[in-house]
């Protein structure tokens, strides 16, 4: 009887532990996108120190099963950030434990060398699943894809960029690369991964959507359409925040400079092989913690003190807040143009909206806040252009829900927004009152990325160049100093909607 009741108990044990094994296995997904190299704590941004902390806290409630990814455009575009050609900010990510990047177009920021240095300083992968070169290979520094092993679960990562990136790019950035479609890279290489073994596949996408009346829309749609084998989908570009599931894939993207964390959580059933529960949320880095990670703070603390001992003179004082809506009105962006143009003393100014990315404060204006308005280091040019290529510039870039409205001095402009490209344009009149002729040639200040033709501005490509003027952080600093008080009347007077 006792030889029995000992083999019930051994019985019993043994079940206990096949029902342990066979418990789902939890991994968990974090994803930060497009943080820019928002490094320093502000107004916009809780900074890499309180990110960190914020991932710890995450991390612990499952610290075998945590994945940390970006959703790319992590470098790129802060004064903190680009004076070190992003090392620190890949240092920083590095202290996160992120275990893979994806590529985002502003990447290509930099020059190939610059992110070949990236790519050998940090601990983790830089993804691209859909940049070939001229043979049609993955080019080095850039892998298609990741392994590692999160509670046990083998965990494939493949990243692509949107198929249309490269139009945001300064084309000798990516001379000799092409994008192919990031689905069928996708799906090439999740089927890939299957065949060797893994058994969770997640898609970092560095290509845009938003929620739209409970419906997620934009250019990362037609890609999750197009997915097969793919279990969840970490998005980055348009710097919005959505989480959901489409067609029964999690997806998620997390806005902008570190202020939110998506979450992906995945159960995996081992006995069925098989995702069998997901769920998609992001969350406030602010609310999760106002701690600080002490060792990424300590690490990033004499760099922004370099920075500072540069970049803290005083340019100019600006009187009242001035605002800049990317697809919409920018008083910002108004008051700078008209700026470059007395500057440089052009006709007009033209530039892609885009290349502004910062709102200005009152108070004084530093040679950081400049930096962070402009922080693509463009070159300026006056070119001898064409009324109608002037024209066709504007029509390309007011209205477009792809780009960011162009910017311009010189002139008013009435439009129809709603209208098709082609027929968006009602009249464009210059600063004497004379209406732009199509045929007669004027002086325009452009940056460098509109005189290559990017986001699409082929009109104003390949233009004569009369003069190059130096880049434009220096031509704004030398007449913020003339001007010395900004005191801008703004009344809307130069775009003028029907």
């Amino acid at each position: 009887m006792k030889r029995l009741i000992n083999l019930f108990f051994v019985m019993l044990l043994c079940c206990a532990a096949f029902l342990a094994e066979a418990a789902p296995i939890q991994i968990d997904i974090y994803s930060v996108n497009d943080l820019h190299g928002r490094l320093r704590a502000a107004e916009n941004a809780p900074g890499a120190a309180r990110l960190a902390a914020a991932l710890n806290l995450l991390t612990a409630a499952n610290p075998k099963g945590t994945l940390i990814v970006g959703g790319g455009d992590m470098l790129s575009g802060s004064i903190d950030a680009d004076s070190f050609d992003g090392l620190n900010a890949v240092e920083a990510m590095n202290i996160m434990r992120f275990a893979a990047n994806c590529a985002g177009n502003h990447a290509f920021d930099y020059n190939f060398p610059a992110i070949v240095r990236q790519a050998k300083a940090a601990d983790f992968p830089l993804l691209a699943a859909n940049i070939t070169d001229a043979n049609g290979n993955i080019p080095a520094p850039f892998a298609p894809y990741a392994v590692v092993k999160r509670n046990g679960i083998k965990t494939g990562i493949i990243g692509v960029l949107d198929e249309q990136a490269f139009k945001k790019v300064k084309p000798d950035h990516v001379a000799g690369l092409k994008l192919t479609s990031p689905a069928e890279a996708a799906n090439k290489y999740a089927a890939q991964l299957r065949r060797n073994g893994v058994q969770v596949v997640v898609l970092l996408a560095h290509i845009g959507g938003q929620m739209e009346n409970g419906m997620l829309t934009g250019a990362i749609v037609p890609v999750l359409d197009n997915l097969k084998g793919i279990d969840a989908v970490a998005s980055g570009d348009s710097h919005t925040v959505f989480a959901c599931s489409y067609k029964g894939i999690p997806a998620v993207q997390a806005g902008e400079y570190g202020r939110q964390i998506g979450h992906i959580k995945l159960f995996y059933d081992a006995d069925a092989g098989k995702i069998t529960q997901a769920e998609a949320n992001v969350y406030e880095t602010g609310a999760l913690t106002q701690e600080r990670d002490s060792k990424a703070a300590a690490f990033l603390q004499p760099y922004f003190e370099r920075v500072d001992a540069v970049y803290s003179k005083v340019l100019a004082y600006n009187t009242q807040y001035l605002a800049n809506e990317k697809y919409g009105e920018s008083p910002l962006a108004d008051y700078f143009m008209d700026l470059i143009n007395s500057e440089l003393q052009t006709d007009i100014t033209l530039y892609n909206g885009g290349a502004i990315r910062s709102n200005l404060p009152a108070g004084n204006v530093t040679l950081r806040e400049l930096k962070q308005i402009f922080p693509f280091n463009n070159t300026l040019y006056v070119l001898r252009l064409r009324g109608s290529d002037i024209l066709k510039a504007l029509e390309h870039g007011l209205g477009s829900k792809e780009i960011a409205r162009v910017r311009f001095a010189g002139l008013t402009v009435t439009a129809d927004l709603t209208a098709p490209e082609g027929e968006r344009l009602i009249s464009a009149q210059l600063a004497d009152g004379s209406i732009l002729n199509h045929e007669r040639y004027y002086s325009a200040a452009v940056n460098d990325f509109l005189l290559s033709g990017g986001d699409g501005y082929t009109s104003v490509k390949g233009a004569e160049i009369i003069r190059e003027s130096g880049k434009d952080l220096d031509v704004l600093s030398t007449a913020l100093k003339k001007a010395w008080q900004i005191n801008f009347d703004y009344n809307n007077k130069r775009l003028i909607l029907k």
